[in-house]
């Protein structure tokens, strides 16, 4: 038995001296992470765009996703003119822009609306060539100001006109006078007055 005993009190001592010199082994050093990189050295963080939905009144707001729920809204403005404020959203929908101006109850006062060329009315079209044969349509916007819209055309190709604006029917609409600004026909009149 006292074989055994020496035989077992070696292999614990064995382990023992084998724990311990393992214990105190040295070991690797940990291996820092590498440097950060110098904030020169990082690309400038752009600040993110903010959501122009959220300058628009709650009623306005909900008037305008009830009626264009797949719509992004691209940019808001508040209009003040004669003490009267409205609000312009301009967004696109399907690739097409679309611009509203809104009362501050979330009535529309006016649209504006890119169409595509193909969609116009025949009239429009048909006006449009009678006039200028050569002209390319460039944009096409249906414009709407209550129950009366009116298509403005950017075309390209007929002289000095860039822009032409015509209903349904195809009857071109002349352009609104500026404030200040005189009708042709008055210097007309005006020049006959002053020859007599």
């Amino acid at each position: 038995m006292n074989v055994l005993r020496v035989s077992a009190l070696a292999i614990a001592f064995s382990f023992a001296v084998t724990a311990l010199a393992t214990a105190q082994t040295p070991t690797k050093p940990a291996q820092n992470p590498p440097p950060k990189p110098h904030l020169s050295s990082r690309p400038p963080r752009l600040p993110r765009p903010e959501d122009p939905a959220a300058k628009l009144p709650k009623v306005i707001l909900d008037a305008f996703r009830k009626a264009y729920p797949k719509a992004v809204i691209k940019n808001v403005a508040e209009e003040k003119e004669n003490g009267k404020t409205t609000w312009e959203v301009e967004s696109t929908d399907s690739g097409l822009a679309r611009d509203l101006v809104y009362n501050p109850d979330g009535t529309v006062v006016d649209t504006e609306e890119e169409v595509a060329a193909a969609s116009l009315p025949p009239a429009v079209t048909a006006a449009l060539m009678a006039k200028f044969p050569k002209a390319t349509i460039t944009r096409a916007e249906k414009l709407i100001k209550g129950k009366a819209f009116t298509y403005e055309l950017t075309i390209a190709g007929a002289e000095a006109v860039k822009s032409l604006e015509l209903t349904a029917e195809g009857k071109i609409v002349p352009p609104a006078k500026k404030v200040g600004e005189k009708d042709e026909n008055e210097d007309v009149v005006k020049k006959d007055v002053k020859k007599k």
